[in-house]
């Protein structure tokens, strides 16, 4: 018996030893003890792998940037050459460079155009038989020397004998609405895509006629110069898109 209250005296001591060791301590209250994932975390990064993070994301910047350029490229390689050389000879060659113009609208106008574009009459545009949609020609009647610059968004006319049809505002501008018909003389001064044909000219809206005229510009297209047109109208009606050298 003395043996056995021993043992169990001794049992008792390794048992009160080993609850108190820190391998079974709780951890305080309001604090977790920590798992593996938190040691690791907790771990500093070392700098060959920060290193090796840094390259990976300006590898990847590179790759995008490559990508870019390569786009970049084949927007320019889609547009193909300069064709400016080719439309001027056709336009030299043309016999639809003179003839009757008429105007339209009444009737017309918030009616859909050959273009898809909404034909508004107080716009500078025009109707053509042939030239290709976007083509921007020089109107100048033979009666009084007025001019103006039209964009072709629209196909006619379909009287006999009548080479272009005016929106009213441009034939307003060369004093044509009045008359109804008038003979004019063409010029061709842009492609399709409204660049001027000529390279060392551009677009430019000239207004206030008072002082001498003022000009804005210059424009690469004619869309740009019509908007800048547009936009000053209400200001300055006499405003008009002309095309000069280029600066």
């Amino acid at each position: 018996m003395p043996h056995l209250r021993s043992l169990f005296s001794w049992a008792a001591v390794l048992l009160c030893l080993a609850l108190a060791s820190p391998a079974f301590a709780l951890a305080p209250p309001g604090q977790t003890a920590k798992t593996k994932n938190h040691k690791a975390a907790d771990k500093p990064v070392s700098s060959k792998s920060a290193v090796k993070r840094a390259k990976t994301k300006k590898s990847k910047a590179v790759s995008v940037r490559s990508r870019q350029k390569k786009r970049h490229a084949a927007g320019k390689a889609s547009s193909g050459p300069d064709t400016r050389g080719i439309w001027l000879e056709r336009a030299k060659g043309s016999n639809m460079l003179s003839g009757t113009a008429s105007w339209y609208g009444g009737k017309a106008h918030g009616n859909a155009t050959a273009s898809g574009i909404t034909y508004d009459m107080y716009t500078f545009t025009a109707a053509h038989r042939t030239l290709p949609i976007g083509t921007v020609v020089k109107v100048t009647d033979q009666l009084n020397g007025r001019s103006v610059m039209v964009c072709i968004n629209d196909r006619g006319p379909y009287a006999r004998g009548r080479v272009i049809d005016l929106s009213y505002a441009a034939a307003k501008q060369i004093d044509l609405n009045s008359r109804g018909i008038g003979k004019v003389n063409l010029e061709i001064v842009s492609d399709k895509n409204g660049m001027s044909l000529y390279t060392d000219k551009a677009w430019y809206v000239r207004y206030n006629a008072a002082i001498g005229g003022e000009s804005v510009g210059p424009f690469r297209v004619f869309a740009d110069a019509a908007a800048m047109h547009e936009a000053l109208l209400q200001a300055y009606p006499e405003a008009e898109v002309v095309m000069d050298s280029a600066e």
